[in-house]
């Protein structure tokens, strides 16, 4: 095998472990979104859950339907051609900020959930029921 032909190798491997990983984050944000973020609108939800609710949503829809819709979409469609796929990257590159504007807003949202017992009680039981 030559050095080009193991190169190539070796970058559709990394494609493919990337698709894979992508693939499991949309799962991730998805499960996510039906396990919590969709119970905020339930009507039997704590008050400080409903008052809360699209704080401690942050942007995950957004960054679901990027990563579902956008994102996945576009290492797809290199899938044919895995040296090209960083072109998906250099496209979507001011899309990534919905990345920004979630971890600039989570260390807010903890502090939230840690000094209000109720929301923080609500995340526990949901947790063990997942």
């Amino acid at each position: 095998m030559s050095d080009e032909q193991e190169a190539i190798m070796k970058r559709d491997q990394v494609y493919h472990d990337l698709l894979r990983t992508e693939e499991d984050f949309v799962t991730d944000l998805s499960s996510i979104l039906d396990n919590y973020v969709r119970a905020f609108d339930d009507p039997g939800i704590p008050e400080a859950i409903r008052q809360h609710k699209n704080e401690l949503a942050l942007n995950l829809r957004e960054l679901y339907n990027f990563h579902a819709n956008v994102m996945l979409k576009g290492l797809q469609y290199y899938s044919d051609d895995p040296g090209k796929v960083g072109h998906t990257f250099i496209r979507l590159e001011r899309d990534f900020d919905h990345h920004v504007d979630f971890y600039r807003e989570y260390p807010r949202i903890l502090k939230l959930i840690e000094g209000n017992q109720e929301i923080k009680d609500y995340f526990q039981v949901c947790v063990l029921l997942t």
